[in-house]
């Protein structure tokens, strides 16, 4: 039997957020605590394959008991990101096409992304690869679709970052795409068919992208927009999915 979870973040969860920092940290906490609830060990997270990451994942995964943890991405790895793997000798960094990955089946226990699969031109075969290279777990944190967030699109009201994707011809090979729950339902039932998969859904309306000096401002934002999660089909604009992998996969 397959099982399916959705909630909303918790409105404690979501008022720690007042910086760039303790948002990005919101993701992290509140992703690997799922993961960590199915793990019979709980000290014993594993391996880890972090796609598309950069010095958040570096700085992030070293706070949890992995035994692992290979960062990867398309890109030469940075100074920040070399000065973590000098302090960790857990870490290392390897490039990888999300869309391609090299490794093989089962490679790791877990896979995890961070806003990274909605930037490449397949996004769907992207969350293919991750499922086949996972033994417990997939974690990836993208922008879910909404109708309140349709609406922003319409009006110029998204963040600047995904207008300039859009917008702007300069962005053109960097793609947004939004997820919705009942497609990445479809996903895993065509892949999975009926051998038992798990997966949690927690939403959240959350940005990093406010610019303001004002904390007690920044959590008045997170607050309206808890509230507004509670409007039929507007969950928010973040959806952090993580998926137990079934037992069977097509060869």
């Amino acid at each position: 039997m397959n099982k399916i979870t959705s909630k909303r973040a918790k409105l404690s969860d979501v008022l720690k957020v007042k910086s760039n920092k303790s948002f990005h940290t919101f993701f992290f906490e509140n992703s690997l605590s799922l993961y960590q609830s199915t793990l019979k060990n709980k000290k014993d997270f594993g391996s880890v394959l972090a796609l598309g990451a950069n010095e958040r994942e570096a700085e992030e995964l070293v706070k949890y008991p992995f035994s692992k943890i290979v960062l990867s991405g398309i890109t030469s790895v940075n100074e920040k990101i070399k000065e973590v793997i000098r302090k960790d000798k857990r870490v290392l960094y390897v490039r990888q096409n999300i869309e391609k990955i090299s490794f093989k089946e089962g490679s790791f226990d877990l896979v995890f992304v961070k806003e990274a699969i909605h930037h490449v031109a397949r996004p769907v075969l992207g969350l293919y690869e991750m499922l086949r290279v996972a033994k417990k777990g997939v974690i990836f944190i993208e922008p879910q679709e909404s109708l309140f967030g349709n609406i922003f699109d319409k009006f110029g009201l998204t963040s600047q970052y995904e207008k300039n994707q859009i917008g702007n011809l300069k962005f053109r090979d960097n793609f947004v795409y939004r997820w919705r729950k009942k497609e990445i339902i479809k996903l895993l039932n065509s892949y999975y068919l009926n051998s038992g998969y798990n997966v949690y859904f927690k939403s959240c309306w959350m940005s990093n992208r406010y610019n303001l000096k004002f904390e007690s401002l920044i959590r008045l934002l997170n607050f309206l927009g808890w509230l507004i999660s509670f409007i039929p089909g507007n969950k928010g604009n973040y959806l952090i999915c993580f998926i137990v992998p079934g037992k069977d996969l097509p060869k």
